[in-house]
């Protein structure tokens, strides 16, 4: 399983159900951040539309009123009426079929002193028709609308104005209007109120007028008027509702009506079907896209990790096969170098080894060899055979590169390092390794070598360095030369640690007594050689 999951047919189907999520993450993201919210934004902006024209159609329809309310307040006929000098007045002019054929319930006469003149129309309640004076216990039921608009009259400078009122449950205009003369000349001597309530009949003249089936609705005087309202109602269509706002006296009123969705729902649907078939797209471009991968590229890199895994066992038997080294693509070629990657491994790893195990600066030998080498001897020589070790270090060398620099330290060492090397293969001595293991420090490994021959070598390298004479401001003599300490580890004694501790130890006494100088260590070794001279 967890092979499968890191292959790179698992990571390319991660990657690809990855893309996919993302992208139907980003569908999501642009539906629900950018396009739903426009939609809602688009569908309140056309329902505040909408209420703004049912609002204004009630404008014109209270404004209609009023025409008609003037068209009876500046008649002379009217003046004369107020004034009580036209007797014949109501019964001329006022009549059941009136107001029926006007679409207007009942109208209102007050004298200049706001007191009811006269009162005729049609009963609400009880749907009979009335003429009489206000006074008049037949039209008391006009009294409380008399009441309730007396206080909206005004003065005499006033202009008339149309309102909006409720009695009890009922809604009505009222459009009030100062009576004069029919060239609207005065003194004003009162005025006519007309009433027209919002029934069942206004609701069907606005529904044929608007094309929408409009509510207004009378809010209790306590309820704070709510703002716009759009509220889903599960068949395709929104209610909406808003405060009417025609004037600042008037009752609070909800005007409310259905809104059809459908372009709503059809946007929706449309985004919708955008993000399932973008879905389903990305689907079916992930599956042609793996299969195109198992044919065009993991078929054959299995063919190749076929291949080196046989050529990691045994390089002159591994076959790739022809159409891989024949692919004019980067499997092909990827193939053809593969090739020529295992025709030069063996070259190059044997360099590297090389460059492993060599200093940079003066090609010798360096510590990880000659720790490597030191342990091959004491841990797996066979037979086993007593190891000496020689330690040199560069006296005064700090100074030395204080003095002269670090560049010229450099070239010194390298000097130094072709010196030792030279003087090494001059003796010849049998699986000796040269390495240089520290920054001025040099060490010489040589396994079986009796301690005539190590002596020898010391005292050789030793006198080498000196006879370069390369010069030193800085030392005793003059020149560079080496401090040597030289130890030898018999067969029980055998251990790397031990051979190092013991060199240094002698290099320290090389140090201690002056430089330039060669100390040793012989141990067990030094006995037994000299029982073998003897």
């Amino acid at each position: 399983m967890r092979s499968a999951f890191f292959s790179l047919r698992g990571r390319f189907l991660i990657s690809l159900m990855a893309l996919l999520v993302a992208a139907m993450l980003a569908l999501v993201f642009i539906g629900s951040l950018i396009v739903y919210p426009g939609m809602i934004r688009d569908e309140r902006e056309q329902s505040i539309n909408e209420l703004d024209r049912l609002e204004h159609t009630i404008e014109r329809e209270m404004q209609t009123l009023l025409l008609s309310a003037k068209d009876w307040a500046t008649w002379d006929d009217t003046y004369a009426f107020i004034q009580g000098s036209d007797d014949n007045y109501a019964a001329s002019n006022f009549s059941r079929n009136m107001f029926e054929d006007l679409d207007y319930q009942f109208m209102l006469f007050f004298d200049r002193q706001a007191d009811l003149h006269w009162i005729a129309g049609i009963d609400p309640a009880s749907d009979r028709y009335d003429s009489c004076p206000g006074q008049s216990d037949d039209c008391a039921w006009a009294k409380s609308y008399a009441d309730k608009l007396r206080p909206l009259l005004g003065s005499a400078n006033q202009p008339a104005s149309t309102h909006l009122e409720r009695q009890g449950d009922r809604l009505y205009y009222a459009a009030i209007h100062p009576i004069f003369r029919t060239d609207e000349s005065g003194p004003m001597q009162g005025w006519l109120v007309q009433i027209q309530f919002l029934d069942d009949q206004w609701e069907a003249r606005m529904a044929a007028q608007t094309g929408r089936e409009v509510d207004v609705l009378p809010l209790p005087p306590a309820e704070v008027p709510p703002e716009l309202q759009i509220t889903p109602t599960g068949d395709g269509r929104i209610h909406v509702a808003k405060t009417l706002s025609l004037n600042p006296r008037d009752a609070p009123t909800l005007l409310s009506t259905y809104l059809p969705r459908d372009a709503f729902l059809e946007r929706m649907a449309t985004v919708r079907y955008a993000q399932w078939w973008t879905a389903g797209l990305l689907l079916t471009v992930i599956v042609l896209v793996l299969l195109l991968l198992e044919l065009v590229v993991l078929h054959p890199l299995r063919q190749l990790a076929t291949f080196t895994q046989q050529a990691k066992q045994d390089a002159t038997q591994a076959e790739l096969p022809e159409r891989l080294l024949h692919r004019q693509d980067e499997i092909g070629a990827l193939s053809r170098e593969f090739l020529h990657l295992i025709q030069h491994q063996r070259h190059r790893t044997s360099q590297l080894l090389n460059l492993s195990q060599t200093d940079h600066l003066t090609g010798l030998a360096n510590r990880r060899l000659f720790d490597e080498r030191l342990n091959d001897l004491m841990d797996a020589s066979q037979p086993p055979v007593p190891v000496a070790g020689i330690l040199l270090d560069i006296d005064y060398f700090k100074n030395y590169n204080d003095f002269y620099g670090h560049p010229a330290g450099d070239r010194c060492l390298t000097r130094l390092a072709k010196c030792l090397q030279q003087t090494v293969q001059q003796l010849a001595i049998d699986r000796s390794l040269l390495a240089r293991i520290g920054g001025e420090e040099f060490a010489v490994i040589l396994p079986g070598t009796s301690p005539s021959r190590v002596a020898q070598l010391a005292d050789a390298l030793c006198s080498a360095v000196a006879q370069m004479k390369l010069p030193n401001d800085k030392s005793r003599l003059g020149i560079v030369t080496v401090s040597v300490g030289v130890a030898i580890c018999a067969i029980d004694e055998l251990s790397p640690p031990t051979l190092l501790a013991r060199c240094d130890a002698a290099l320290y006494r090389a140090k201690q007594r002056g430089r330039n100088r060669i100390e040793c260590d012989l141990g067990k070794a030094s006995r037994s050689h000299a029982e073998e001279r003897l």
